[in-house]
């Protein structure tokens, strides 16, 4: 395979023996001055093959083009998105593009060439956040970029150990993929793991729901947050580029500093990036939070070569990061320090078919190391986890809009300090078809199918634990979803999805066994767990015109066997700083949640945007008819911006109610309401763009507790803090 790939490499096809070019000026429509930092991709039947970032002088050029119709999409942040058909013969084009001001947009979504693994299927309820919106809403973790949007939420342990949850749901049940692939991490099994992402090295975040999300998965019945950091480029950039991102904020005295280039070095494309992060413990309106401060870096680099026919790459980096968990009477009183160190290695190969049923082939294979080492205040070793992680995936595009593939892991999970779960593999292999089908102007229909089987095989097999005896288990089961869109007419649809998922038991659901200081817990799994189908319905209506745009989604997610830690309300004598900790157990209970997403932006007046977003879930086990524990209660926000160009202001309240209805052994919270304010600001200079946004958050110093925050207890929510971010681009 890889003699052919780089035979293809040195071939040369005949269509490029001249070197036929398409070049252009792109400028104001209404100015008519040159545009910096405009995105020009160019397409050819529907697929990005090059993308070019216009400089000082607006100017854009593409080379070695073979004859052929081709598209050219132009985007910048403030105007229209334009795309203009270019015929190419056996001469060189040059035009001139004017793009048209578009003061009352917030932000245009930014898409690479060939970044998007479903670009061809309409979206149902997914979210596409470009780089000026990660901007606007830049926090110290994922969980936290994404709090501000309806129906998100995060559950949290301190500002470093934060993951996202939405409709309520958590761990697995969500997937959070670095570009379309796995983590490798542990943030899904415990609150106080800490995803392997900075924010600041995102190029944009994808949150997919629906069919086309068992391409990654058969149990996100919560959706796909995809996490784009191209460290492979796809594209060959016309220019070297360099991006560089600052961020500083004030309640932890935080800095991060960022910065990635792009180099072209003939057909290769090299990627390098650094990123750095640095906190103290941080501020709250009662007093400062001890042991949360934060110590991270993060470097990558890949290369890739890109080709008519496609592109193959490398690439490796490392995540370091140490930070606190915050201590508590209920484990242990000074708290705990958190050691994490992942390696990750991938390589990526695309073939793009000419005359074929066949679309493209993608293959993909990544394989992650990662080490966690959790120590108490004396330096003494609780807990300790080792992962070693291989997958492989190959994906099909075929023409009709349809997608086949297969995806295989390999899972080595070993656990040491006073934690007894077993050394254990995993094995996973999974088959995945999704189709779309138009059946007319008005009516797209999507499916999808996915069949998955799983081993979980202990190394030593027969012992007794109190989680039951150790032995090997195998599940298999099949997920599926349709999804049916209408559209009315050019601004309203509507449209529903019904989804069918499983989910087998994680390691430590079956066989954990001991003490976990930093959750403050005691924790014991069940070698008798079966696997968890969730059956999830949703309807939604969107509303597009000019000035307002209308978002409403009911949902309700029936869950058999629901797999939850529940608090045994015994105590485990002997453990943890005060001498006792809670016994938690992992059971499956079938529970239901439910509940709707509401969002408007309209145009007030000219330049001035309102906007509103709430979302609501309710959680039960229907056995009982009890409340479901770790539920966000009814929340939003509220915003009002004045957008301009270059210069784009807002006001915003966010708010939730209180929650009441608690698991057993829950604690309630009471609702708050606090207020941000701030601006953004971008201009050019020299051929350099530059963009800076200045917020301060709970501008009132207003002291709230979040009801997901595991030390809601210990500690409220940070008090006021202002927070800069100044990306510069060439």
């Amino acid at each position: 395979m890889l003699f052919a790939i780089f035979l293809m490499y040195f071939i040369e096809g005949n269509s490029f023996a001249r070197n036929i070019s398409i070049s252009g000026q792109v400028i104001d429509a209404e100015t008519e001055t040159s545009l910096v930092d405009v995105h020009v991709s160019l397409l050819r039947d529907a697929e990005g093959i090059s993308l070019f970032r216009t400089g000082r002088a607006g100017q854009f050029r593409f080379d070695k083009i073979a004859p052929g119709t081709y598209t050219l999409r132009f985007k910048r942040v403030g105007y229209e998105t334009l795309d203009q058909e270019i015929v190419v013969n056996a001469d060189s084009t040059a035009i001139t593009v004017k793009l048209k001001h578009s003061p009352h947009q917030l932000g245009e979504v930014v898409v690479t060439p060939g970044d998007e693994e479903h670009a061809h299927f309409e979206k149902t309820t997914d979210l596409n956040l470009s780089a000026q919106e990660l901007d606007q809403q830049m926090g110290a973790t994922i969980a936290e970029t994404l709090s501000g949007e309806v129906g998100m939420a995060q559950r949290t342990m301190g500002r470093a150990a934060a993951r996202p949850v939405v409709r309520g749901m958590g761990g697995d049940r969500l997937l959070i993929l670095e570009d379309g692939r796995r983590t490798g991490d542990k943030s899904a099994s415990s609150a106080d793991h800490a995803v392997a992402i900075d924010p600041t090295t995102a190029t944009n975040i994808e949150i997919t729901r629906g069919p086309a999300s068992l391409m990654y998965g058969s149990s996100a019945l919560g959706g796909v947050v995809n996490v784009k950091r191209e460290t492979i480029p796809q594209a060959l950039p016309h220019r070297p580029t360099m991006n560089l991102i600052f961020q500083g904020e004030s309640v932890n005295s935080g800095l991060t500093g960022t910065t990635g280039f792009t180099i072209p070095i003939g057909d290769l494309a090299w990627r390098l990036e650094l990123n750095r992060r640095h906190t103290d413990d941080t501020y709250t309106p009662v007093g400062i939070l001890e042991n949360t401060s934060l110590s991270q870096t993060n470097f990558s680099t890949g290369v890739s070569i890109v080709k008519g026919w496609g592109h193959f790459g490398i690439s490796g980096g490392g995540y370091r990061s140490d930070y606190g968990i915050p201590g508590s009477p209920e484990g242990h009183i000074q708290g705990v320090t958190i050691d994490l160190n992942r390696q990750r290695y991938e390589g990526d190969f695309e073939y793009r078919f000419q005359q074929s049923f066949l679309e493209k082939l993608k293959v993909h294979s990544t394989y992650t190391r990662y080490q966690h080492q959790e120590r108490e205040s004396n330096n003494l070793l609780g807990v300790e986890f080792g992962v070693l992680t291989t997958n492989v995936s190959a994906l099909a595009y075929m023409r009709g809009d349809a997608v086949a593939g297969v995806w295989g892991e390999y899972r080595d999970h070993a656990t040491g300090g006073f934690y007894w779960t077993p050394h254990t593999r995993e094995m996973s292999l999974a088959g995945f078809y999704l189709k779309q089908k138009r059946l007319n102007e008005d009516l797209t229909l999507q499916g999808a199918i996915r069949y998955d089987v799983r081993r979980v095989e202990p190394f030593k097999e027969g012992i007794a634990t109190r989680a039951g005896t150790v032995e090997r288990r195998d599940f298999g089961g099949v997920s599926s979803a349709v999804s049916g869109i209408y559209h009315w007419d050019d601004h309203l649809e509507t449209g529903a999805t019904l989804m069918k998922t499983f989910r087998t038991p994680g390691i430590e659901e079956l066989f954990s066994d001991g003490p976990h200081l930093a959750v403050y817990s005691y924790e014991i799994g069940n070698a008798e767990l079966g696997s968890e189908d969730g059956l999830g319905t949703e309807a939604f209506l969107r509303y597009a015109a000019k000035r307002m745009k209308i978002n409403l989604t009911v949902f309700r997610n029936q869950i058999y066997s629901y797999l939850i830690q529940a608090n045994t309300g015994e105590i485990e004598w002997g453990s943890g700083a005060a001498g006792w900790l809670w016994i938690y157990q992992y059971q499956g209970q079938n529970a239901i949640l439910e509940g709707a997403e509401f969002s408007v932006n309209t145009e007030i007046l000219p330049r001035f945007q309102a906007e509103a977003g709430m979302s609501y879930v309710r959680g039960t086990l229907t056995a009982s008819e009890s409340p479901l524990e770790r539920i966000p209660p009814f929340n939003g926000k509220v915003a009002l911006r004045y957008v301009t160009h270059p210069l784009n202001l807002h006001f915003t309240a966010r708010f939730s109610a209180g929650q009441h209805r608690l698991g057993d052994f829950e604690e309630a919270t009471d609702g708050y309401i606090v207020y941000d304010a701030g601006f953004q600001f971008s201009f050019p200079w020299w051929q350099l763009q530059h963009q800076a946004v200045v917020t301060v958050e709970n501008i009132f110093d207003t002291e709230y507790r979040q009801h997901l925050s595991r030390i809601k207890s210990v500690m409220p929510e940070p008090g006021r803090n202002m927070k800069l971010l100044y990306r510069l681009i060439f």
